[in-house]
């Protein structure tokens, strides 16, 4: 017992001197809609909602429920699915849970590890509840902030998408309009043509008769004379 309070004086010191303000959403559950729900319980719920489809995790308190480090564990690799693998991790081993959840967290969520493995470790299948749930905050706040920059980031990727196939589409609208008016331009070119043919070949039948009438008229002349 004296080893625990111990540990729990030093994290207290080196804790933040104000409580991290989470600023992630919670998704709708049934342990998150009461209106006068505490931070606490919005942040255990987050964290549950988070972790609801991996096995041999049950989010339910900020004590138990992270003693074997699968917890932390299941909560990072949600967001970081390919820095480890998490069907691979075994409870019994806790000092290595706790190892890889707090370093990949310092690592890839920038988040500094408030609590150390050494200090779990000791405290057992029931560690300090005020400890935990400090650490878990400041984590849950490093990953919200990155869950909604990707969210932000696909948002953005899709209106660009969105804008390139608009662009597509009105040019392959005005090319087919081009195609149209060209063709529309070689049936009526090719119209005229046809009529100045038409008109050319009158014109010259027109000229075979005059000269056929000519030649009628002369050799009645000369028959006459």
């Amino acid at each position: 017992m004296s080893r625990k309070n111990d540990i729990i004086a030093k994290f207290q010191q080196n804790a933040p001197e104000t409580p991290v303000v989470c600023n992630f959403k919670l998704q709708r559950s049934s342990m998150a809609v009461a209106s006068g729900a505490s931070i606490k319980q919005k942040v255990l719920s987050w964290c549950a909602n988070k972790t609801r489809n991996y096995e041999g995790v049950s989010i339910e308190n900020f004590s138990s429920s992270w003693c074997d480090g699968l917890a932390f564990c299941a909560l990072i690799h949600r967001f970081f699915p390919d820095a480890f693998d998490f069907s691979a991790l075994n409870a019994s081993e806790r000092e290595k849970n706790f190892t890889l959840a707090f370093n990949t967290a310092e690592t890839m969520a920038d988040c500094y590890p408030l609590l150390e493995v050494g200090d779990m470790l000791l405290m057992g299948n029931r560690p300090d509840p005020m400890c935990v749930f400090t650490y878990v905050q400041a984590l849950c706040h490093h990953l919200s902030k990155i869950e909604m920059e990707k969210k932000d980031k696909e948002k953005k990727d899709t209106a660009e998408e969105k804008k390139s196939e608009k662009m597509t589409d009105g040019e392959v609208e005005t090319t087919t309009e081009k195609k149209e008016e060209e063709s529309v331009g070689g049936e009526n070119k090719g119209k005229d043509g046809k009529e100045k043919e038409s008109e050319e070949s009158s014109a010259v039948e027109g000229e075979k008769e005059k000269e056929r009438e000519e030649r009628k008229v002369a050799v009645l002349v000369e028959a006459q004379a």
